[in-house]
């Protein structure tokens, strides 16, 4: 059976739905380097490799508009998430197969993850998903709230959110050594953590607003603690982890939503980490297993098992 058939009754997309993502697809075209020597939008996606930095968003838009044109028909999952969401998989093939050999329910698994996401894109990727039964993982984690929130009004529709890039992530070349990690704790205490202070409030209000974006259009948010190197930060970022773990459970309870925290669980040492927060090998391994492992419970929860 064709995936775009009707398994999933009343979930059909109309033409603005199309529209706003060729809408995007203009916008991308004029910001993102080097876009017209990307693969068309089936080769991205059969590729299933995580693209160049300056392709992560047009890589995202490319996954939305094939997913728009031609839903799946078995549920959706996405990872939603800063570059530290970006790394914890190892591929969508290999998540979405595991997560099927674990608990036999074929899924469509997408990392959506870029550098630097905000939780104000996320909605604008949320509102333009396709209209069937999904899990929404929302990645959360100390960067997630160092970034300002635009101003009221700044950002009204998905093109204009898709199009405050910002500056590009710089990938990591190697992993660092554990001398330099500790640097880097110091680092984020002096530069990052008045960042954090400053931006908090604002990007609380924000992932409110994305829990109840996925909630109006019937999806399903999870609140998900993403990796962080507790090997060698240890206790140093404490105080900021428990403001925002605080108010994801505060938000979690008001909303009724899962909020999961697998990390000790995780076992993770530092050569696990390129630095403080980006897997490498084998830590994606390790991190993707526990990731599926945990939607197969969620497939359950929602009642999205196969029968």
């Amino acid at each position: 059976m064709r995936r775009g058939s009707s398994l999933w009754p009343g979930r059909s997309l109309g033409r603005g739905r199309h529209a706003g993502v060729a809408a995007l697809a203009a916008c991308l075209l004029i910001v993102v380097v080097g876009l017209a020597g990307l693969p068309r939008v089936g080769e991205a996606c059969a590729a299933d490799v995580k693209p160049a930095a300056e392709a992560q968003w047009a890589h995202i838009l490319r996954v939305v508009a094939a997913l728009n044109e031609d839903p799946p028909q078995v549920p959706d999952v996405y990872l939603l998430g800063g570059s530290s969401a970006l790394d914890s998989t190892i591929s969508d093939t290999s998540w979405a197969a595991q997560v099927r050999k674990l608990g036999g329910t074929p899924v469509s698994a997408h990392n959506m993850g870029s550098a630097n996401q905000t939780y104000a894109q996320d909605i604008a990727i949320v509102n333009q998903l396709p209209a069937v039964p999904s899990i929404v993982l929302i990645g959360v984690n100390l960067g997630r709230y160092t970034r300002p929130v635009a101003a009221a009004g700044a950002q009204p529709a998905y093109r204009a959110a898709i199009c405050s890039l910002g500056r590009p992530h710089d990938p990591i070349p190697h992993t660092l050594s554990d001398a330099q990690k500790k640097a880097q704790v110091y680092v984020w205490l002096t530069d990052r953590y008045p960042l954090f202070r400053q931006n908090f409030a604002g990007n609380t209000g924000q992932l409110e607003l994305l829990v109840a974006a996925c909630q109006a259009r019937g999806l399903h948010p999870v609140l998900l603690e993403l990796p962080l190197n507790l090997p060698i930060v240890r206790h140093a970022f404490d105080k900021p982890r428990v403001q925002y773990r605080d108010s994801c459970r505060a938000l979690a309870k008001k909303y009724t939503i899962p909020k999961i925290n697998f990390l000790k669980r995780t076992h993770l040492v530092s050569s696990d980490f390129a630095d403080l927060f980006h897997l490498v090998e084998p830590g994606r391994v390790k991190w993707q297993l526990r990731l599926s492992k945990t939607v197969v419970s969620l497939l359950a929860r929602y009642g999205m098992e196969s029968p």
